[in-house]
Order: C-alpha cells, then sequence, then structure tokens
C-alpha cells in the first residue's frame, strides 16, 4: 500500500523547490513550468470528447500542449492544466521524437495517416500509472493553490457543478 501522507509532503516540497512568486494566472504559471521544464508549453482549450480525460498532455518534438476542456468553468480549468503541468514537472511524460529520425519502420502504420484526434484519445494518457496519477493530483491541486485568483474566478462550491457533466468519467 503506498503511503498518501508521504506523497503528499513530497509534492509540497516539489512546489517550494519551484520558488514560485506570487502568480494570477494559470497562463503564468504555465509559463513558469515551461521555464522550469525548459521546453515551450502552449494550453489549447477544446470541447472534450464523450470517454476522454478532461486534459491531457500532447508531447512533441518542439513543445508540450495541453488540451484541456473548454467548455467548464475557469476554476475547473485551472485545475486540469495544474493537473496537466505536474505531469510535466514529474517527468511523467516520455520523451518527444526527433522531427529529423529516420523512418527504419518499414511496413509501420504511418502515424499521420490516423486520425489525430483518435491518435490523442489513445495515447493521451493512457500511459499513466496510478502512481503517476497520484502525484499529479496532488501535486495538480497545490499548484492551484499557489494562484492568487481573483474574485469570482471560481470557487469550491462552483467546482462540483462543474464536475458534474464529467461524472463516472476518468478527469
Amino acid at each position: 500500500m503506498r503511503d498518501l501522507g508521504r506523497t503528499r509532503r513530497r509534492m509540497r516540497a516539489k512546489v517550494r523547490e519551484l520558488d514560485l512568486p506570487r502568480l494570477r494566472t494559470v497562463e503564468e504559471l504555465t509559463a513558469a513550468v515551461a521555464e522550469r521544464v525548459g521546453r515551450p508549453v502552449r494550453l489549447v482549450p477544446r470541447r472534450m470528447r464523450v470517454g476522454e480525460p478532461s486534459g491531457f498532455v500532447e508531447r512533441r518534438a518542439d513543445a508540450d500542449i495541453i488540451h484541456f476542456e473548454q467548455e467548464t468553468s475557469g476554476l475547473h480549468q485551472a485545475h486540469i492544466i495544474c493537473h496537466e503541468l505536474a505531469h510535466l514537472l514529474c517527468g511523467h511524460l516520455a520523451e518527444a521524437p526527433a522531427d529529423d529520425e529516420d523512418d527504419e519502420g518499414a511496413g509501420q502504420v504511418e502515424l499521420s495517416t490516423i486520425d489525430p484526434d483518435m491518435l490523442r484519445l489513445v495515447l493521451g494518457r493512457s500511459h499513466y500509472d496510478a502512481v503517476a496519477e497520484e502525484e499529479a493530483e496532488i501535486l495538480g491541486a497545490e499548484l492551484t493553490r499557489t494562484l492568487v485568483l481573483a474574485p469570482g474566478a471560481g470557487t469550491t462550491s462552483q467546482l462540483a457543478p462543474a464536475l458534474e457533466h464529467r461524472k463516472g468519467q476518468n478527469v
């Protein structure tokens, strides 16, 4: 059995190590994380399909793209984005393939022939294990707490209704 308290302490320590200034927006936090991980991070709001998670990271050779549900509250969007930023900070993603790699895989399916949305759905977060998800949930919550959200940007009481449409799905 995993020690949840130990994971919480490690993730809180990770936030302290980041030594973040008081940030007002999730975009400012994203820029700080991008600087920290040494890769551009772009935020892409989109309407998620039924069965998709509320957010996921797409690792490209040139940047990490965080896709997140656009049809939810600002607070829920911040939580989703912080969860995905946590995956980046924890190093949960595999390295992106280089753009100039030789195509030695004769007979393999060319990825460009597969619908990109379907590819993202299949590869989205399916490779994370339970420990990685636990770390990302805890660190994501800690990152969300570092934000100085403007009044009205969202409250805990607004989060539950925002999550209601995702009931029974992996958010």
